[in-house]
Order: structure tokens, then sequence, then C-alpha cells
């Protein structure tokens, strides 16, 4: 069998390593050339510039630019730079990733159709269409891409379906049973499962921390998360502090973390800086039903 020649990238980009991911595939051409390892090189390092906090949306279209402007335009790109505007604030490019999805269906490159997929799913999911996140990630080359699987077990984990997460866990295990994103999906199953899968969801983000570039903002609150879930507090606090010296404390998981925690000023800094995560929009929720609640039992002079 042929070594994948861009595995190590996507070791990195996959434990969310997003700079040395970045590092170890511009050390190689990605410039266009006859050899499709280019292309999916600089999408890597697109992706990867897009997945940081907060998102490198310009670093991300000027790598994409040379592959862009070839005829045709390969699909997996238009895709990830729709993504980048996407992120940049322009809401019209969900159309157009949309029809690149239909598109894209029934590609002879599976690489391509698969990378449409899953940006696709994920601007789907943060504009809260599950059900169209779901079906791209459900149709086509997804249904043996690990990576759609791994952003599908992440949707149905957000939506409370952890019995669909784990059947869905179950059949990836057939395709990769020794991939990193298979572990990742155990891992994050166990987080919402407690007892002993929630032990051996600490011991695969303990073994993510202790990689030489592992501790970043992403892995830092998952660790943490692990520790507040099995009830090390004071642990879990010194991984959210450690994030903020590291310079990852924007990170909207970090921030949450840090505000589940009764940290002082988190939940106000979630607010400020990842308004849309799920636990700043729960919060504001919340705060609205506490005003409203409270107003009617306003003292009058």
């Amino acid at each position: 069998m042929e070594a994948d020649p861009l595995y190590h990238v996507k070791q990195l980009f996959y434990q969310a390593s997003y700079k040395a991911c970045i590092s170890e595939a511009s050390s190689q051409s990605h410039t266009p050339s006859d050899d499709p390892s280019s292309l999916h090189r600089a999408l890597y390092i697109a992706r990867a510039h897009l997945a940081s906090s907060p998102p490198a949306t310009s670093s991300a279209t000027t790598i994409l630019e040379p592959f862009l402007s070839a005829e045709p335009a390969p699909l997996s790109a238009k895709a990830v730079s729709a993504f980048a505007s996407y992120l940049s604030g322009e809401k019209d490019k969900v159309d157009e990733i949309r029809d690149l999805v239909l598109e894209v269906e029934g590609a002879e490159d599976e690489v391509e159709e698969a990378t449409v997929r899953v940006v696709a799913g994920s601007v789907f999911v943060l504009e809260g269409e599950n059900e169209e996140a779901i079906a791209t990630l459900t149709e086509g080359v997804a249904k043996t891409d690990l990576e759609s699987i791994a952003l599908l077990v992440q949707l149905l984990l957000a939506l409370d379906r952890r019995d669909l997460a784990q059947s869905t866990y179950a059949a990836a295990k057939k395709i990769g049973n020794d991939s990193t994103l298979i572990q990742a999906m155990e891992a994050w199953i166990g987080l919402k499962t407690g007892g002993r899968p929630l032990h051996q969801s600490y011991y695969y983000f303990e073994e993510l921390y202790q990689l030489p570039s592992g501790r970043t903002g992403p892995v830092l609150a998952s660790h943490a998360a692990a520790h507040l879930l099995l009830g090390h507090v004071d642990e879990a606090k010194a991984d959210v502090v450690e994030a903020s010296q590291r310079s990852e404390g924007e990170n909207g998981d970090v921030l949450a973390v840090g505000a589940s925690l009764g940290m002082e000023g988190y939940a106000e800094k979630l607010a400020s800086a990842a308004p849309q995560h799920p636990l700043a929009i729960d919060l504001a929720e919340k705060n609205k039903l506490f005003d409203e609640a409270a107003s009617k039992f306003a003292v009058t002079a």
C-alpha cells in the first residue's frame, strides 16, 4: 500500500494542532501541479487557517488563489474559499456552497467530493440548518469519509442524539478502526456518556495534551472539560489559565469551559468574543428569561 503523502498533515489537522499543520504542509510545495497532493496540501493549509481562533480568512484565500484561477477551478477550492468568505460575514455564500454540493455529487475524485461535503456540512451547522447538514454528511462519498462521519457525530451529540452518534461511530469503526478520527469520535461520545467512557476520553485528551504541538486551544478546552466532568475542578481551571497564557484565551470552547467553572469574567468574555457559541447563546437566553421574570416582581414605590 502506498504511503499517504499527507499523513502527518492530516494527523495534525485532526488533532487541532493548526499552526503545526500549516507549518508541516507548507514545508512542501502547494502550488498547482499535476500532482493532486499539491491541491490537497493547499486545502489543509487553508482549512487550518479557517479553523484557527480567530479564523485567518485572508490567509486561507491567498493560499487558494492559484488554484481558483485555473480552468476549471477545483470545486473543493471553491468551497473552502466560499467558507472563508462566509466566516468573513458574507452570508450569501451559503447558497453558493449549497450549489457546489449538487455540482460535486458523483465526482470521480472522492477527495474532491468529501472536501466539499465536509465544508458544506460545517456551514449548514453554523447556520442551524441541521437537517441539511445531516443529509449532506450521509450521502455520496460522505458515507465512507471519516472526516464527514466525525462531523456528523459531533452534530448528533450536539442534538442530544447520543444513540445515533454511537451507532454512527460503530459503523465508522469498520472503515478505519485505528484512525485518529475514530479515537476522537469515541472521546466525544465518552464526554457525553460519563462513567468508564469518560475516563477513556480523558486518557485520549491527555495523550494529545502531552504531544509537543498538542496544547492548543481545542485540546486544552477538551482536556479541561474532561477534568471538570471527572470532578477535577482545580486541574480544569489550570487548563483554562494555561490556554490564556498560550494566547488561546479567545478560543470559544476555552472561554465556555471557564464560564462553566464560574471563573471570573469568562462568561462576559464568551459573550463578547464568541457570541454564537452554544453556551453563549444559552446564557443569553437564560439572562433574558430571568430579566423578564424579575420584571414581574418589580417593587413599586
